[in-house]
């Protein structure tokens, strides 16, 4: 009998370690991954060949992973990093993140051209569509009203014309005031009543549950190009927009060398910080690549910081090159010595 229950007991601990190997732990493995040349995937018709390489990095995940890939990510990827999984964390749907993140790629694509043809002193025309929500907080009692796909107009009846605009009208409320959003769905105006966040911020400010970026259109230059699917995120930005002026003017910037970097790109030339550095960094050294543009450190991220010690930590010979602008990149790329 004895040895009866001791066999029973052993096939159930199996059948519970099989089974547990299907159930995802609740993490994301971040590891390193090689950088993706820009060249054929950035057009610019009859544009200037590039003198050198310029690389867009990024990041490789698995996402809420089961336990044996977690494993298998620590054993043997480079610069590995184990995160709460960003479905849990954002309370949101794997399929509505990864609409987020090809919104934000989209409108990094929108912002990439636009700076470029500013840059060739060209006036492209330009028009505010609305705002997207990137980020809903999670205990947010409203924040099941809200879609991914929504593009907000108005606020109280107010048609939105700028993002300061909307700032203002959400900073004259109080936490926990009655609030009526426009927004476009599926092609038509919806009011949708929720209520600000009952708390402030870290500024002391009111604000929304909910943070939203712009939804950008553009009368596009039809020599222009981007190949790229697959990626999301935002922080492609300051590599396509780089990658293009390289292409529409014939002064080189890269002078023969391997750029590779990261970091959003703002209407205003703003080059913000971005997620999973340490892996960015790592991936364009094991790439080869000579110099790592990085957003500099400021009120909004750390990924100066983050870079340079992973760079000491791990021995790599890439070199950092801080930049907190467009304006910024093309002077230190102007510095780089030229290699023959």
């Amino acid at each position: 009998m004895r040895e009866k229950r001791i066999a029973l007991g052993i096939v159930l601990a199996s059948l519970l370690l099989v089974g547990s190997a299907f159930i995802p732990t609740g993490y994301d493995v971040l590891f390193a991954d090689e950088p993706i040349m820009l060249d054929e995937l950035v057009e610019y018709e009859d544009g200037y060949e590039l003198d050198g390489e310029i690389g867009m990095t990024y990041v490789s995940s698995l996402e809420n992973v089961v336990w044996p890939f977690l494993l298998l990510g620590l054993l043997f990827e480079e610069g590995v990093d184990i995160e709460p999984a960003a479905t849990e964390e954002l309370d949101i749907d794997v399929e509505d993140l990864h609409y987020q993140y090809e919104m934000m790629m989209l409108q990094s694509k929108i912002k990439a051209e636009y700076k470029a043809r500013e840059f060739m002193e060209e006036k492209p025309e330009l028009n505010l569509s609305g705002f997207y929500p990137a980020y809903l907080e999670p205990d947010w009692k409203y924040k099941n009203n809200i879609e991914v796909t929504d593009i907000l107009v108005g606020v109280d009846g107010v048609e939105l014309e700028s993002y300061e605009q909307l700032d203002q009208l959400i900073l004259a409320k109080e936490p926990d005031e009655k609030t009526v959003l426009t927004v476009m769905r599926d092609g038509k105006r919806k009011d949708i009543e929720v209520r600000t966040y009952p708390e402030r911020d870290y500024y002391n400010n009111t604000f929304l549950g909910m943070y939203v970026e712009e939804v950008f259109e553009l009368v596009e230059d039809e020599r222009i190009a981007f190949n790229i699917e697959e990626i999301g995120g935002p922080s492609a930005g300051l590599m396509l927009t780089l990658t293009l002026i390289e292409k529409m003017t014939e002064e080189s910037l890269l002078k023969g060398n391997k750029v590779a970097g990261t970091g959003t790109i703002e209407m205003d030339g703003f080059v913000g910080p971005i997620g999973g550095v340490k892996q960015k960094v790592i991936g364009a050294d094991l790439a080869g690549y000579e110099y790592f543009l990085v957003p500099e450190d400021n009120e909004y991220g750390n990924n100066e910081e983050i870079a340079r010690e992973t760079v000491e930590e791990e021995g790599l010979a890439i070199k950092l090159i801080p930049i907190g602008s467009l304006e910024e990149a093309i002077a230190e790329l102007k510095k780089l010595p030229e290699k023959k």
